[in-house]
């Protein structure tokens, strides 16, 4: 991965066995299956310092997904990210219309200020496919550079 780019990723992570925790003072169930998270990487190390610390198992939860990414039923297969200055709610009307669907109002967006009904999204693809879609969301934002990491399959 590029060492200091700045800008918004699709984190493609696949669930293995049900993920229980608690959001918003509410019990949630996480199925098995393949998601997508989107989120934006400003800061100091960018997009590849934040796809690293998502992808350690053990951290302190400080964002939504944390709750999915430190559990041992889920792993991080890998993103597609590109430098953009904009946010990453571009995807996300994108990715519904691609198909894919939201499992929990509001997770990984509680800093929207465009009204995104949540930053992290079913596949509901084969694993092949839900690449393709992230990778056409991209492109459909007008991004460029778009790359991709497998981690493991």
């Amino acid at each position: 991965m590029h060492e200091t780019l700045k800008g918004i990723y699709a984190l493609i992570i696949k669930v293995q066995e049900p993920i229980h925790f608690m959001f918003k003072r509410e019990n949630v169930c996480l199925k098995p299956g393949i998601y997508v998270y989107i989120g934006s990487a400003r800061g100091p190390g960018g997009v590849k310092a934040r796809v690293d610390r998502h992808r350690k198992p053990l951290k302190k939860i400080r964002w939504h997904i944390d709750n999915v990414t430190s559990s041992p039923h889920a792993r991080v297969l890998g993103v597609v990210f590109a430098s953009s200055p904009g946010p990453e709610c571009v995807l996300t009307p994108i990715l519904e219309d691609l198909g894919f669907t939201h499992p929990i109002k509001g997770f990984g967006s509680s800093d929207c200020k465009l009204g995104c009904y949540s930053h992290f999204l079913r596949c509901n693809s084969e694993i092949t496919k839900c690449y393709d879609d992230v990778r056409e969301a991209f492109k459909q934002s007008f991004l460029n550079d778009i790359r991709i990491v497998h981690f493991e399959s």
